[in-house]
């Protein structure tokens, strides 16, 4: 829902995140390169992966590995694929060149043992370059929810790390700095869980928040829906509206709507909205401009003390909801 750009987000914004990023993976999860060879290619992970390491008796198994190694590096041409492009690379250019990897298959193992996320190294190395470097405050697939949570034994800000782009059909992109995107539990594991998010049976493609084209704040609004019975906004309760997000003009976010069930989950914070509207009809503009006179706040001052209001050109997702107020505030004439 939100534009992710990591830099805005950095504790230390002269830190670069990228190199350590990589640098933090070489030391704890691969061998660190030989001084002759910069990055180590998929090739040589192959040859070092833990799924080659079998014991007598198992030449048949070996064999097939082998196999489907030879046919990897074949026909999908990554012989020289190194790794600093598999964790920094945008997933999509990957997702282009290499593709899907078909699940259930010995090459699948292959990949996910190289590029396993899950266990303490998850806990320990990655998990912690992202708290430790980023001030994150909501999420972004949903600006519903803080993603700040006070972990009193670590004294760390913690949240989850979505991989926008499923391990079990991408699973070489496990790792990959620009696939794990900052969200709420609540979209992470309940709601997204391991849909595929780059295709369905419509053949639509969602857009990742920290996508250069990703721009959901400006082409998706919240619109307001009124019951017929309803005029000039004489709204008794909350039930007599309905918010629903539109897209203008094109419909590419249809699947992220769909994905995270945005429309679903909105409904149940439609009282933001009525307080809104009924703040709206308890003070128009007249009423604002006597608030002025009689205290000497300025008249905008006022109106953003009332309405709770939220510039348009700050970062959203400092404030949960901010996005649903600002269009909202817009819907009403009030912004």
């Amino acid at each position: 829902m939100l534009k992710l750009n990591y830099s805005n987000y950095l504790k230390d914004k002269s830190f670069d995140f990228e190199k350590a990023y990589y640098k933090k993976l070489i030391l704890s999860k691969f061998e660190k390169p030989k001084k002759n060879s910069k990055n180590k290619t998929l090739v040589e992970l192959l040859n070092n992966s833990n799924i080659f390491k079998t014991t007598k008796g198992k030449d048949r198994k070996k064999i097939s590995i082998l196999r489907f190694y030879r046919y990897f590096i074949e026909t999908k041409k990554l012989k020289n694929l190194e790794l600093k492009k598999l964790i920094l690379e945008k997933p999509n250019v990957l997702i282009e060149e290499i593709g899907k990897i078909k699940s259930k298959t010995v090459l699948n193992e292959i990949i996910k043992d190289i590029f396993n996320y899950s266990g303490k190294f998850q806990s320990d190395v990655i998990t912690p370059f992202f708290t430790e470097n980023f001030d994150f405050r909501t999420c972004f697939y949903c600006n519903k929810d803080f993603i700040t949570n006070f972990d009193a034994d670590k004294k760390v800000s913690t949240f989850q790390l979505d991989h926008f782009f499923d391990k079990a059909t991408y699973p070489y992109l496990a790792l990959s700095f620009y696939n794990l995107i900052p969200s709420c539990y609540v979209c992470n594991a309940k709601v997204k869980g391991s849909e595929n998010t780059f295709e369905n049976n419509s053949n639509k493609s969602c857009i990742a928040p920290n996508d250069e084209n990703f721009d959901f704040h400006q082409k998706v609004k919240f619109k307001l829906f009124l019951e017929p019975s309803c005029k000039n906004l004489h709204i008794k309760s909350k039930d007599d509206i309905d918010v629903t997000l539109k897209e203008q003009f094109t419909d590419i976010y249809d699947k992220y709507i769909e994905i995270f069930k945005l429309n679903e989950r909105y409904k149940a914070h439609k009282d933001i909205v009525f307080d809104m509207i009924e703040k709206a009809e308890h003070y128009p503009e007249s009423r604002l401009k006597e608030l002025q006179d009689l205290t000497g706040i300025p008249f905008q001052q006022i109106k953003k003390d009332i309405f709770n209001l939220i510039d348009e050109n700050e970062d959203l997702s400092k404030q949960p909801f901010s996005k649903l107020i600002v269009d909202m505030s817009k819907e009403l004439g009030i912004l």
